[in-house]
C-alpha cells in the first residue's frame, strides 16, 4: 500500500469545505442565493455520487447532502 495519495483522487472533505465556504458567503450577503446554489451544485453532485456508491456497497440507505445541509455539521 502506498503512503502517497494518487494524483487523480478526489478529496471529498475539501470539496465539502469549499461548498460550505460558498454557502457561508451567501449567508454573509456576498453572493445571492441563486448564484451560491449554482456554484455548489457540481460539488454536491460529485459528493452525493460517492455517498450513493458507498451506501450501495454496504447495503444501507444513502443520506444525500442537500444545499441547506451545508449549514449543519455533517
Amino acid at each position: 500500500m502506498s503512503l502517497f495519495k494518487k494524483p487523480c483522487m478526489v478529496d471529498y472533505k475539501e470539496m465539502l469545505a469549499e461548498a460550505r465556504a460558498i454557502y457561508l458567503a451567501m449567508k454573509q450577503g456576498a453572493i445571492s442565493y441563486e448564484k451560491a446554489k449554482l456554484m455548489t451544485t457540481p460539488y454536491l453532485e460529485i459528493i452525493n455520487k460517492r455517498v450513493r456508491k458507498l451506501a450501495r456497497k454496504h447495503g444501507v440507505y444513502a443520506k444525500e447532502i442537500r444545499f441547506n445541509d451545508l449549514n449543519r455539521n455533517i
